[in-house]
């Protein structure tokens, strides 16, 4: 028997690792599920429950699709055996649903996983029904391809044609969706990796690795549906533990404000932002958990002092959604938003909301849509008396309400894709209170009962920005390679160029650290800004960690488009008189020529330099090398000997001088020349033996510049 049981163990391992007569592994595994099933193998569902995680939303390489092929080849030809198993059908549909979405391109898999999702669904909604809310939201996103549409006409005006058990559409609603359906979306790899950064991670240096994770997982325009299969991952499945909650590790809100900013598409946002708030409009103490409504309100709550503008779309998009979600629910939506910030001031998550309503750069607006949704945790907002208004009072704060009901205020601007870029938005004051209620062509109502708005999430920005629903659905481009690079995945090679950017613009360099700190476009770097600055005004600062903080800030810039000039002022802290670098490790350029006469006060300038390298190596002149050479720049204004030091690098570590000409010719003022003769000149007065050491391989590199010198 036990030999037996080796030859069995080695005949599976055979079909599962060896491809035999022109076959696929894949097309293996497939074959002995089938012939398992035939048999009624014990604990097959299970199988291909975990299967059914292996295919990727988000990702149309052939692949991936290949596996949809054969998942729904499977399913059909097991259909009865399916049946049988409700989480599994459950499971299937809501699989089917999220990835159709991607298959525009390959019709005749997207029409048999249609097919499929709807006879599962029509034949055992029932089971069905135990996906919750979710499958709503599913639903409402493919709700346009036919024949899903006429299924949504059915659960809106005949429920019971459906199941004799449906009710309605509202039962579906106040139904939590269960973690093991919003886990299946996630892959188990994707799901070890987003787990690892959740649990171990702090939150001063997480960012590397999200940025890691985008480039990984996120970095094609196909893969922009994974964002919110995600942000409902880690609001519904993973809930840290009290050990976790009460260490450094980065907090799940801070995460998703660092994804949120990834988002290129104004379309991509506004479902981002329902599925971080879903949870809220249906919100039922008694079978919702407070750990899915956490990261909403603290994103919401901590925000307010440095992204207010954050704060306040958040709080403008709730406000919105109370009304436009369902029109006849309104009512009972704003009364589970008011009961869900309730139950986190009464459990502790926040101390109060009133921090929000009171603080000075929330405008008026804001606080009536405060009211709008807690009216039992804010007052009224009092009428301001006429004599007492001013010019002031009616201008929208700048950086802020200019932001304020932009759909990608969330978002760099270089990651927002200019076709769907809207116009600058109305000042909120100009907007009505309340909002009104969709208009019917983005509403299937035929039941006086309830009405879902379809996309009602970009309902609010297509009537703000006046989008088209043609704009709202673009097409999506043949090209589905993966992007070389973050920096690529956020601009494109070749897109305009940022006023910041342009050398002709005088940098300002007046502000203090304190408000730079304060520029609104530095929201996205967290807090590791401010950590940095602790670091540096620290009694014995650690230089390494200094280091480690300055190439993490350069990277993040480079593939922004965070302020150049607030940036320049916090890095240039650094090289202020107050700060001891004289322990610091000799750089690799000047140890080249072994100067290493006493301290060298520049030694955290490799840092900036390694990393602006990183960027300026490419052949294209990239958005990202753009701003790392503007900022090399700018720091030479601000009295950062950047030069000379950018000089030794381009020509002895890197052996591209091309990276210094490009330096001079785009941002340095005067020739290639006269920068040669100031940069050579600062080196030969403070490093003399270097000088005549490197300076025949900077002649070699330059010989044309050296004449007539």
């Amino acid at each position: 028997m036990h030999s037996h049981g080796e030859l069995v163990n080695g005949l599976v391992y055979g079909i599962l690792t060896v491809p035999a007569e022109g076959n696929t592994v894949r097309l293996q595994l497939f074959w002995l599920l089938s012939e398992l099933v035939k048999v009624s193998a014990h604990g097959m569902d299970q199988v291909v429950l975990a299967l059914t995680r292996q295919v990727r939303s988000g990702d149309v390489t052939q692949g991936n699709v290949k596996l949809c092929w054969l998942m729904v080849r499977f399913a059909q030809a097991n259909y009865a055996w399916l049946s049988t198993f409700p989480v599994l059908v459950a499971t299937t549909v809501y699989m089917l649903g999220r990835v159709a979405l991607d298959h525009s391109r390959v019709p005749d898999l997207r029409t048999a996983e249609c097919e499929l999702a709807i006879r599962l669904l029509r034949e055992r909604f029932h089971e069905c029904c135990m996906i919750g809310r979710d499958l709503v939201r599913m639903l409402q996103d493919v709700a346009r391809i036919p024949v899903f549409h006429d299924l949504w006409q059915d659960m809106l005006q005949q429920p019971q044609s459906l199941s004799p058990l449906f009710a309605g559409i509202e039962q579906l609603l106040w139904t939590p969706t269960p973690p093991m359906f919003l886990a299946n979306r996630i892959t188990y790899e994707m799901e070890t990796r987003l787990r690892f950064i959740l649990e171990n991670l702090p939150a001063t240096s997480y960012s590397r690795n999200l940025m890691w994770f985008v480039q990984r997982y996120l970095s094609t325009p196909e893969s922009e549906s994974l964002f919110s299969d995600l942000i409902r991952y880690i609001i519904g499945v993973f809930h840290p533990s009290n050990a976790v909650l009460a260490s450094n590790v980065v907090p799940r809100y801070v995460f998703l404000g660092g994804l949120l900013r990834f988002i290129r598409s104004p379309v991509v946002a506004a479902n981002a932002k329902l599925a971080l708030f879903y949870d809220w409009l249906f919100y039922d103490p008694k079978s919702d958990t407070i750990m899915n409504i956490e990261p909403g309100v603290l994103i919401i709550v901590q925000s307010v002092d440095k992204y207010t503008f954050m704060t306040a779309s958040f709080i403008e998009f709730l406000a919105y959604e109370s009304d436009a979600y369902s029109p006849e629910l309104a009512a009972a939506i704003r009364g589970s938003i008011g009961l869900t910030m309730h139950d986190a001031v009464e459990k502790g998550v926040i101390l109060s909301i009133m921090l929000i309503y009171e603080h000075p750069r929330i405008e008026v607006d804001i606080r009536q849509n405060l009211y709008h949704l807690f009216p039992q945790l804010v007052p009224p907002v009092p009428e301001p008396a006429p004599s007492e208004a001013s010019a002031d009072d009616a201008e929208p704060a700048k950086n802020d309400d200019a932001m304020l009901l932009d759909p990608t205020d969330m978002l760099p601007p270089a990651a927002v894709n200019s076709e769907l870029a809207p116009e600058p938005p109305k000042p909120a004051a100009e907007l009505p209170l309340p909002i009104a209620a969709p208009q019917p062509i983005r509403t299937i109502s035929a039941s006086p009962k309830t009405s879902i708005a379809l996309d009602p999430a970009l309902r609010m920005f297509q009537e703000e920005f006046g989008i088209a629903d043609t704009e709202l659905a673009p097409e999506i481009p043949t090209d589905t390679g993966n992007i070389d690079g973050i920096s690529d995945m956020i601009v494109e090679d070749g897109a305009p160029e940022d006023a910041a950017l342009v050398a002709t613009t005088e940098p300002q360099y007046e502000i203090s650290v304190e408000q730079a700190l304060e520029d609104t476009s530095l929201w996205l770097f967290g807090s590791t800004l401010q950590a940095f600055v602790d670091s540096v005004a620290a009694a014995e600062p650690d230089v390494k960690q200094i280091g480690g903080s300055v190439k993490e800030i350069v990277d993040m810039f480079a593939q922004s488009e965070a302020s150049i000039s607030a940036i320049t002022r916090i890095l240039a802290s650094i090289f202020s008189d107050s700060l001891d670098m004289e322990d610091v490790e000799t750089n690799v350029e000047l140890a080249l020529a072994g100067e290493s006469d006493g301290g060298l006060e520049h030694d955290l300038l490799h840092y900036i330099l390694t990393t602006a390298a990183d960027y300026a190596h490419t052949t294209d002149m990239t958005n990202s090398t753009r701003r790392v050479l503007q900022l090399l720049a700018q720091l030479t204004e601000a009295k950062v000997d950047v030069g000379f030091r950018w000089l030794l690098y381009s020509v002895i570590n890197t052996g591209k001088p091309v990276q210094y000409a490009r330096y001079v010719e785009q941002y340095v003022e005067g020739t290639l020349q006269s920068a040669l003769v100031r940069d050579l000149g600062v080196l030969q007065e403070q490093f003399p033996g270097l000088f005549y050491t490197v300076l025949p391989q900077i002649y070699a590199a330059f010989p044309d510049a050296f004449l007539g010198c």
